[in-house]
């Protein structure tokens, strides 16, 4: 369940590089004195890692010690004198890696063999377990102290909250959100208002962004600064107040707001490196100049689009190089047809593919006469016209899931030197909440109560025979479950439903689904399902695939809810079942034509909600898409394989 405590079974690259002075002969002394932040509440800032300054700190809770971070191994074994020295002795029962990165986690193994449990994130320990062994391991061959200890994993996670008490102390740990890296833990103390931030915040000119995403960063702290602490203890510098976090926070709003601006002005990367000037970095810092890694995190951030996103089945991703790297190792000058395009996006693919030019044209008849110098286009500019006066062409980047206009195109489908690439999996998030949009303002009767607000009317059900239904142990039927179904399921899983589902594609079962077939098992599934939820693309098997014997399949109570194309299902039959009380109800994103015309009978049917295909719009699925176009442009440029490759064969 998640928020609840759990047993548990980085990008270390740039971060390892700046800890090799650590490699060194450590300086003399090794840690300052140690301080006490309030009864009980101790911090020490170690100089193991001379550029950092390490900081361990530890609380009392009754009979037993909480170590929050750990420091590098030798570090952590002069903070283990520090904390007997200082608690008498109390055994320490948990330390608290606050997130994943060598300078706060590598000294777990010293704890640990002192017999405490390490806790952290589950995001840190995946990111721990999959990043800091090889690292810690290398470490060991050269860092005496490190090769005394194991490389040691956190061994109980948690995703949301967890609760530490004793002694008449509580402490609370806190998953706030991707901040300083996706599983950054705060620890607050209510009663004393001191919080323990880890990298999430530090004192000083410390702050590294490599993993980080500094818009969410922001809502992080000010999720951090609503519990009103008056004492931060940072993981880098001293020991603060309040005013810490609000440095930061603004810090990172106005470095964002002038990246942004010079992005929107086209400007390069070394020009914005060049130009910033945030003043609350000297306020925040004590520092005139600014890190240029940080200017370029965050340009990077908003001309590529999120630094994480869904890429869809690898198993999908066809290994296809669109256009190979000569012999002599020199990338081809290459060009890509588009539309318009924003300065942003023109700016983060000039970082990433410097030999791609885009051929921007503003109507058909311009497409037409650049075709011939296209390497690659847009989706919506490959036209049976423009088609075949592109000679040079190896790929056509669809910027939708559909591709079902593409692939009615015999020459495309027939040319295995073009590769078709599509957006599938980059609108599963917005999508999946448009179903449960429909579907509970179907359940819960909201488009009725929504009429008796235009009268002013307080009435509960009256004579519309409204009945309010909960969604628990209810049966969802998804056909399709690709990119958007997975995320209907998902939903449907956390909302109590039992979830079956149709696929073309073999997969392994998912386990928030109890039950996979192939499409010929539609109609006997549809007697079972209490929500149909069609998710599948548009296909020549797809056509028409809920007629009227599908619809007379499903029971009178069920509801069904079509995101994905009109053509899949008959209108003029839907329009009947609903009218003839059929059905419970249908919600629909998507019908034949688009629009649908006036007087067509869907509009007057009960029971149905009718949205003008906007499930897929979303500020997050633009972030995904250009982050996937992005990526897909870099290999593109570098001749290595596409991410989201079609089989145009099959249609999706």
């Amino acid at each position: 369940m998640r928020g609840l405590v759990r047993v548990g079974a980085i990008a270390m690259g740039s971060c390892l590089a700046i800890y090799a002075a650590a490699q060194q002969a450590p300086p003399k002394p090794l840690a300052e004195k140690a301080i006490k932040v309030a009864d009980g509440v101790w911090f020490e800032r170690h100089l193991d890692v001379p550029s950092f300054g390490s900081n361990v700190s530890w609380f009392e809770l009754g009979d037993y010690v909480v170590v929050v971070d750990t420091a590098f191994p030798l570090g952590a074994e002069n903070a283990l004198r520090s904390i007997k020295a200082t608690t008498g002795g109390k055994p320490i029962r948990y330390v608290v890696v606050t997130h994943y990165h060598a300078d706060h986690s590598f000294g777990a193994g010293v704890f640990a063999k002192e017999g405490a449990t390490v806790i952290a994130h589950e995001n840190a320990r995946r990111d721990y377990v999959a990043r800091n062994l090889a690292a810690y391991a290398k470490r060991a061959t050269t860092d005496k102290v490190a090769a005394k200890y194991k490389a040691y994993a956190p061994n109980l996670t948690f995703s949301d909250k967890m609760m530490l008490e004793g002694g008449g102390r509580r402490a609370e740990l806190y998953h706030f959100g991707h901040a300083h890296t996706t599983g950054d833990i705060f620890v607050w103390l209510p009663k004393e208002r001191v919080i323990f931030t880890g990298d999430a915040a530090v004192n000083g000119p410390y702050n590294y962004t490599g993993d980080a995403d500094t818009a969410s960063w922001i809502e992080v702290m000010a999720r951090a600064q609503a519990l009103e602490p008056q004492i931060v203890v940072p993981g880098h510098g001293p020991v603060g107040k309040a005013d810490v976090l609000q440095l930061q926070k603004q810090y990172f709003i106005d470095l964002r707001a002038q990246v942004g601006a010079m992005v929107r002005e086209g400007k390069p990367l070394e020009e914005v490196q060049a130009a910033v000037d945030v003043p609350g970095w000297k306020r925040w810092t004590g520092e005139t100049k600014m890190k240029p890694e940080n200017v370029g995190h965050v340009y990077e951030e908003l001309t590529r689009g999120p630094l994480t996103w869904v890429g869809g089945d690898p198993k999908r991703n066809n290994p296809v190089v669109a256009i190979p790297i000569p012999n002599d190792g020199q990338r081809p000058k290459l060009k890509f047809m588009t539309g318009p395009v924003a300065p942003e996006v023109v700016a983060g693919l000039r970082q990433v593919a410097p030999n791609v030019e885009l051929v921007v044209v503003k109507d058909a008849k311009e497409a037409l006469a650049r075709a011939p110098e296209a390497d690659a286009m847009d989706g919506s500019l490959c036209t049976p016209a423009v088609l075949p006066a592109a000679k040079k062409l190896r790929w056509v980047q669809q910027f939708s899931a559909g591709v079902e206009q593409l692939i009615a195109i015999p020459e495309l489908v027939a040319n295995d030197k073009v590769v078709l690439t599509n957006m599938r999996a980059m609108f599963g998030p917005n999508i999946a909440d448009h179903v449960f949009a429909l579907l509970l303002s179907l359940t819960r009767g909201l488009p009725h109560y929504q009429q008796l607000m235009q009268t002013e009317t307080w009435e509960k059900r009256g004579n519309a025979g409204i009945q309010l239904l909960e969604l628990k142990d209810k049966t969802m039927l998804i056909v399709g479950l690709g990119g958007i179904g997975r995320e209907v399921a998902v939903r449907a899983h956390a909302f109590g439903m039992q979830v079956v589902a149709t696929d073309a594609k073999e997969m392994a079962l998912p386990p928030y689904v109890s039950r996979l077939e192939p499409p010929q098992a539609l109609k006997s599934m549809l007697p079972l399902a209490d929500v149909v939820v069609i998710a599948a693309p548009l296909t020549g098997k797809t056509t028409g695939l809920i007629g009227p014997a599908e619809l007379a399949l499903m029971k009178p109570s069920a509801f069904y809810i079509n995101v994905a194309r009109g053509k899949i299902q008959d209108n003029q039959a839907l329009a009947a079942a609903l009218k003839a009380g059929k059905l419970a109800g249908a919600g629909l994103d998507v019908t034949e034509p688009e629009p649908l015309p006036k007087g067509h009978p869907l509009w007057k049917a009960p029971h149905v909600i009718i949205t003008p295909h906007v499930a897929g719009q979303s500020p997050g699925s633009v972030a995904r898409r250009r982050a996937l176009f992005t990526e897909n442009m870099r290999r593109f440029a570098a001749g290595e394989p596409l991410l989201n490759v079609v089989d145009k064969k099959a249609g999706y």
